[in-house]
């Protein structure tokens, strides 16, 4: 509580100034004693005090969080919408549409950082890269001992605007890519979609020759612009997610049990980009290691 009451302090401090500094405190103090008087707050001009308004509520109304959140997450403020959108992701049994909130603000929030939180709220695949290079526990050196190169094969591609693609199966195995669009490597926008910024989707076939002997397989990415999930015949590897900063930064992840030796193999890969130009811009390839 006395932390809260500091905290509420600074931000009015920072904003107001005189009797109406000390006018406003004294209502602050009263938050936690009435919620409706609080909620009153989440209206408020200055929006670090909106901000302030709804974590407190959050905090000691649990219980009524859903119509606070439902309130909160269209405020005009970043910052007021981050609170909400943070804890309806950490907890989304605070409202009961809280699926349904999550998705629109991951497709249609103004901030980036809004719609990522959002997204990896609502993303149900995990899983964790390892690769050989990385693992303490192996003590040699790690060569490539053949290479197939990637992108020179024919890809299809389709934009997924609405963020629906992996909800629609565009990632299995048996899915029906055939009215999806050619495409090679570079930007999506010199190749038929100028101006889309967003989530978009590249698939490929190829063929594994029969197996060698080897220690792991890989698939390496020189960089996708700006986020990739991978996944190779229907099975989820990973993603490279870094933000708008991994737009040019290299990444590998592991297939060595999913890929199939002298048969064909499906790749599928969804690339979300923010801004400028997007897509598989850079070579990548299946690496065999030993």
């Amino acid at each position: 509580m006395k932390m809260l009451t500091l905290i509420g302090g600074m931000l009015l401090a920072a904003a107001l100034s005189g009797n109406e500094i000390a006018a406003r405190q004294d209502f602050f103090r009263k938050i936690t004693e009435k919620p409706a008087l609080a909620q009153s707050f989440l209206q408020d001009k200055d929006p670090e005090i909106r901000r302030y308004a709804l974590y407190v509520l959050l905090k000691k109304y649990p219980e009524q969080a859903q119509k606070f959140i439902v309130q909160a997450i269209n405020d005009p403020n970043e910052q007021v919408r981050l609170t909400a959108i943070a804890a309806l992701a950490k907890n989304p049994g605070l409202h009961q549409q809280s699926a349904q909130l999550l998705k629109k603000a991951a497709r249609a929030d103004k901030s980036v950082q809004v719609r990522r939180i959002a997204v990896a709220a609502t993303w149900p695949f995990h899983r964790e890269i390892k690769l050989l290079r990385n693992d303490p526990t192996w003590d040699y050196e790690v060569k490539v001992i053949k290479t197939l190169p990637l992108e020179k094969l024919p890809w299809v591609f389709t934009a997924d605007p609405l963020q629906e693609g992996h909800l629609k199966g565009f990632h299995k195995t048996d899915f029906d890519t055939s009215g999806w669009s050619p495409i090679k490597m570079g930007s999506w926008e010199q190749q038929g979609f100028p101006d889309y910024d967003g989530t978009a989707w590249y698939q490929i076939k190829f063929v594994m020759p029969e197996k060698m002997d080897c220690n792991a397989v890989e698939i390496a990415f020189d960089a996708v612009d700006e986020s990739a999930w991978i996944w190779l015949n229907g099975i989820y590897l990973g993603c490279h997610d870094i933000g708008p900063e991994g737009w040019n930064k290299s990444f590998a992840v592991d297939c060595s049990k999913e890929i199939r030796w002298g048969k064909e193999n499906i790749l599928t890969i969804r690339v979300h980009d923010e801004a400028f130009a997007g897509g598989i811009y850079k070579p990548l390839r299946v690496e065999i290691l030993k």
